[in-house]
């Protein structure tokens, strides 16, 4: 019952895929079942040599990501923002993809010039990017820019939430210390700033569960949820919240999160 369910879960996110960016893989030929059976994940739960603990490991991550295919990109990385005139950091960086169009040659144009003279030099092509960028926000955006122009929407918004985002995440963490009086798990907590990927990233996902807690939901119900969030992307199952001794402190982190958000003093819309 459930590796066919495992199965039925994986031809579902194939087809889901499919249909919203087609596959020209190698692989596309594969039948769904052969290409779930050839993944290290199949070997991990099918192996009698596999320990229990591995093998619930490995579910968890599947149904994390199954969960995230199905609802998309949380709020939190998806909210409108005001017109960016500067393009993000990694934005046209090594590895991009040169996107067709007018616009996207004249700005790859621009930027191949040699490093400008002087100041006024500067300030005019910096002003010459602006007005380009100005362009990609606009209704009537010409067909053959529309590739380069959605891309630096979606650039621009990934960059400024992903910020505020972060930001919020970090409210929380600091919330939730200065409840513990600085410690997590039992252990003195290091600062946000020197936190590891997988350390800081299951904040995020609490702060993703925060935002887009129902209405009228109890701050309880949120911090259970949001919780529970957490250690799913860790992979691990939530304490029960009835007996979890750390409830006060996750409460403080849900409320520290929302001040910030109330607050709206995160990062802000770069280059408006």
């Amino acid at each position: 019952m459930l590796l066919e369910a495992v199965q039925s879960a994986f031809h579902f996110m194939l087809e889901a895929f499919k249909e919203e960016h087609g596959d020209t893989s190698e692989l596309a030929p594969i039948d769904p079942t052969s290409r779930l059976h050839g993944t290290y994940f199949w070997r991990t739960l099918t192996s009698d040599d596999t320990a229990v603990e591995i093998r619930a490991e490995a579910l968890r991550a599947f149904r994390r990501g199954f969960r995230i295919g199905r609802r998309g990109k949380p709020r939190t990385l998806t909210q409108p923002i005001p017109p960016m005139l500067t393009s993000p950091r990694y934005w046209g960086g090594p590895g991009y993809p040169e996107f067709p169009g007018p616009s996207a040659a004249r700005e790859r144009a621009i930027k191949a010039l040699p490093f400008p003279a002087n100041r006024e030099e500067l300030t005019a092509r910096d002003e010459e990017l602006r007005t380009l960028y100005a362009t990609a926000w606009r209704d009537d955006v010409p067909e053959e820019d529309r590739i380069w122009a959605a891309e630096f929407r979606n650039a621009c918004t990934m960059s400024v939430n992903s910020a505020r985002r972060n930001a919020l995440a970090q409210s929380a963490y600091e919330g939730y210390l200065q409840s513990s009086d600085g410690r997590f798990g039992g252990e003195p907590a290091r600062p946000w700033p020197s936190l590891y990927h997988l350390a800081a990233e299951p904040w995020r996902s609490f702060v993703d569960r925060v935002e887009e807690a129902p209405e009228g939901e109890s701050e309880q119900a949120t911090a259970e949820a949001a919780v529970w969030e957490y250690w799913d992307t860790l992979y691990q199952e939530a304490p029960p919240w009835d007996s979890d001794p750390d409830r006060a402190h996750w409460l403080a982190a849900v409320r520290a999160a929302r001040r910030k958000a109330q607050a709206d003093d995160g990062p802000p819309a770069m280059g408006r």
